[in-house]
């Protein structure tokens, strides 16, 4: 999930960008659904495919709470799934690091050792104690200087570096491999935004609209009545600053509801 919304906000070239997708979908209803659980985990390529197909809900339609739980998603779950258009593996160190530096973060699994779960701070490098599991994490960055990758963990802020550990190149099969995230498909129900801006230039049904916390939205121009309503309505919304729901399909609004 880390790693899906970190990728949406390179793409969109704002760290601010208000996506916030819901690990207990993921984990409790598509990997349940699969026989996993907390006792026996899950892997990334099978969880990279589930947020191809079906998706995956906003935070707010399942909040994560840990330790198994049942699958309770909220009633319009299938209008709130964003969904990713493809994901990869990557085994060369190389490509990895210029992944990091112009696409984003990527998915990496690791060895864990009983010496792990003493880091506070540093680079971890493993010396001693037996092999406690495997686990996952999201790389964010690098430093061939040092020698090390930097991780963004999911254990809270108050664990390691505010929630982040660094560890060395080569260390516990964490560059064996890593995954990346494609794209992001743009397609889903936006509900109660507000509209903050408004771009139109001359030519036939190309308008733009700034939808807060998400960005500028293109309006359809696929039939031209309802191009024009829908720009008639985003256009007073913004100007009485009034919330809106909007249906987002491939990066373009194709409803809009202003409430």
């Amino acid at each position: 999930i880390a790693t899906i919304e970190g990728t949406a906000r390179k793409r969109a070239n704002d760290p601010n960008l208000a996506i916030d997708l819901s690990e207990a979908h993921l984990f409790y209803c598509i990997a349940g659904a699969q026989g996993r659980n907390c006792g026996n985990g899950w892997w990334v390529p099978p969880s990279l495919t589930a947020a191809q197909n079906p998706g995956i809900v906003d935070e707010a339609c399942f909040p994560y709470t840990a330790g198994d739980q049942a699958c309770k998603l909220c009633t319009d779950w299938q209008n709130r799934v964003a969904k990713i258009t493809s994901w990869h593996e990557i085994t060369a160190v190389t490509d990895m690091k210029n992944w990091l530096s112009t696409n984003g973060p990527l998915a990496a699994c690791y060895t864990v050792y009983s010496d792990f779960f003493q880091y506070k701070s540093g680079i971890y490098r493993h010396v001693s104690g037996d092999v406690r599991g495997g686990h996952c994490v999201s790389c964010v960055g690098y430093n061939d200087t040092q020698q090390y990758w930097i991780m963004k963990n999911s254990w809270g802020a108050a664990w390691g570096e505010q929630g982040f550990f660094r560890i060395g190149y080569g260390q516990c099969g964490i560059d064996a491999r890593m995954w990346a995230v494609d794209a992001i498909e743009d397609t889903r129900w936006y509900n109660a935004v507000k509209i903050r801006g408004l771009w139109t230039i001359d030519e036939v049904r190309n308008a733009w609209v700034f939808v807060s916390g998400f960005g500028w939205k293109k309006i359809s121009n696929e039939n031209d009545a309802i191009f024009c309503v829908m720009l008639t309505q985003l256009a007073m919304a913004k100007a009485a600053d009034r919330p809106v729901n909007i249906r987002v399909e491939k990066g373009a609004i194709k409803e809009a509801y202003v409430l």
